[in-house]
């Protein structure tokens, strides 16, 4: 009988399957191979080793000042000060336009370093190495990298925030749990309150909580040419309030402003540090790449300047705590009713 594919002859056989091996452990040299686990523990230990050194070696070698200066020495003054606001936290070299240009375009926030810049630290370089060193010990060191980088950056409210929620979301990880961002949110707010109460009275403490949560009730997946404008607008929307209650003055134009620009923090932010830590050992590789982030950061601050220009760009409007609490209890009302109507709709359907 042939085979179906045709290509030999084949034949039915019966009887007692035999138990012997088909290959034996050969030994070569009177050394017999190890097995994978026994050949896993000296290289897990080389890998420990190496996430310790490369901590220690950028806590202990590798200054913030050095960094900003290597991105003075290869930008141009404004686009310089920029990353290194952006970037590395750095305030000290901003001109009294510049601030005022990004207050009133409503991406004030842009300027130093935000949760974004910490989520793509901590989690970017986790989910990059944990194929090569494995997610445990990825874990690890993206905890202790991010820790460096924040102490450089400095302990702001946005930034602390967002370095406690993924800490939290790797730990999950590591105990084998399922992580939940609404009592990860609530651990977050008493583990702040508890390091320091006057939190309650920074606007910043607000506005960092209140975006987020924005951002994550947002019902808006679409990925549509509007949708950044609608996201930046229903972001505006909620803190609103908070920006009237604690500075007195809104922008018109943020959620604009804020579609046009923000989708490039991240990629400014990689250019930035990829770019700084290159130039500490090869300096002509570290200014190329420091020189492909000049058009992005040259066309950030030429929208901010020309959105700053017009007179109605921002407004004054000054909110007490009850008018703030009001305002939200509309919205909340506006956004349930919303989510009831949905559900409803879709039971129908």
């Amino acid at each position: 009988m042939l085979d179906p594919c045709g290509s030999a002859p084949w034949m039915l056989a019966r009887g007692k399957i035999s138990s012997a091996p088909i290959f034996k452990m050969k030994k070569i040299n009177n050394f017999s191979l190890l097995s994978k686990g026994d050949a896993a523990k000296p290289r897990g230990i080389f890998i420990w080793i190496l996430i310790i050194l490369v901590v220690v070696f950028i806590y202990k070698f590798i200054d913030k000042d050095d960094l900003i200066g290597v991105i003075f020495q290869n930008l141009p003054p404004r686009e310089a000060s920029l990353m290194a606001g952006m970037v590395f936290g750095d305030k000290n070299n901003f001109d009294k336009n510049t601030i005022l240009n990004f207050r009133d375009s409503g991406v004030i926030h842009i300027m130093v370093v935000s949760g974004t810049n910490i989520v793509l630290v901590f989690r970017g370089l986790v989910e990059r190495i944990a194929s090569w060193f494995g997610r445990r010990r990825a874990i690890i060191l993206g905890f202790g990298v991010t820790l460096i980088y924040i102490n450089w950056v400095g302990w702001e409210i946005p930034a602390v925030r967002a370095f406690l929620l993924m800490s939290i979301f790797y730990w999950a990880q590591l105990l084998g749990r399922k992580f939940n961002l609404f009592r990860a949110m609530i651990l977050i707010v008493l583990i702040m309150v508890l390091a320091d109460y006057r939190v309650f009275l920074s606007g910043s403490f607000y506005l960092s909580f209140v975006a987020f949560g924005a951002v994550v009730i947002n019902s808006n997946k679409s990925r549509r040419w509007w949708s950044d404008l609608w996201n930046s607008f229903w972001v505006s929307l909620w803190i609103l309030p908070i920006l009237a209650l604690f500075f007195g003055k809104i922008s018109l134009i943020a959620p604009i402003s804020n579609a046009l620009i923000l989708f490039l923090v991240e990629v400014v932010t990689i250019l930035g540090i990829m770019g700084s830590l290159v130039s500490l050992i090869v300096p002509i590789f570290g200014k190329i790449v420091l020189w492909v982030s000049y058009p992005i950061l040259k066309y950030i601050l030429l929208i901010v300047d020309g959105l700053a220009g017009f007179k109605w760009a921002s407004v004054e409007i000054k909110f007490n705590w009850v008018w703030m609490v009001g305002f939200y209890l509309i919205l909340i009302t506006l956004l349930i009713k919303n989510l009831i109507k949905k559900s409803s709709l879709q039971n129908f359907l």
